[in-house]
């Protein structure tokens, strides 16, 4: 083996190196958050913009049964809604999912939403939410965040109002247990008169 050979092998290490340190010194430049992007956080998100989510929980099933028929009139009528039903595992999680607005719309026992809204035992660790009612039947409600669109409400409620037919579904004017009534709830059923 020459002096050639070993000039001609540290050449070929020398150009190995030079692409691997510069791939080194561009990972290191890039923001942490795009080398480390790789999360279903941001498909979940998309998800939620797309799709009307009607929260409910299998703990409780009369609600979650109540939810498959509302958000089938919903899928039906209003198939840009995209309304699809999400079950928590708890009421519990449905609060914290409310919270912090991962969901904006749910189903709930008239006892559950009151407690909720009031942040009482066991939603407690999320403090009084922030709910409007959007349509009682007089034993479960649907409520929402109060950052719901206008037009959404008006549009939910107009739906289930006129295709519910038999359901006994109303909006409450003045709400029920101090939470108000959502303004496109209350249009839709102004304009359902």
């Amino acid at each position: 083996m020459g002096r050639n050979t070993l000039t001609k092998n540290a050449g070929q290490v020398a150009w190995f190196a030079r692409p691997a340190r510069a791939l080194l010194l561009f990972s290191l430049l890039q923001p942490f958050s795009t080398v480390h992007s790789h999360t279903p956080y941001a498909q979940w998100d998309a998800y939620r913009v797309r799709h009307l989510q009607v929260l409910t929980t299998r703990s409780d099933l009369v609600g979650d049964a109540i939810a498959d028929k509302w958000v089938a009139l919903l899928a039906e009528h209003l198939p840009k809604s995209k309304a699809v039903v999400s079950r928590a595992r708890n009421k519990v999680r449905m609060a914290s999912l409310l919270k912090t607005d991962q969901a904006k719309v749910a189903v709930l026992s008239h006892s559950d939403a009151k407690s909720m809204f009031k942040g009482l035992s066991p939603f407690e660790e999320y403090g009084p939410l922030d709910l409007q009612v959007l349509i009682d039947d007089g034993e479960y409600l649907l409520v929402t965040r109060t950052d719901l669109p206008h037009e959404h409400g008006l549009l939910i409620v107009e739906t289930l109002l006129s295709e519910g037919v038999g359901l006994r579904l109303s909006v409450p004017p003045d709400g029920r247990f101090g939470m108000q009534a959502h303004p496109g709830a209350l249009a839709a059923a102004m304009a359902d008169r």
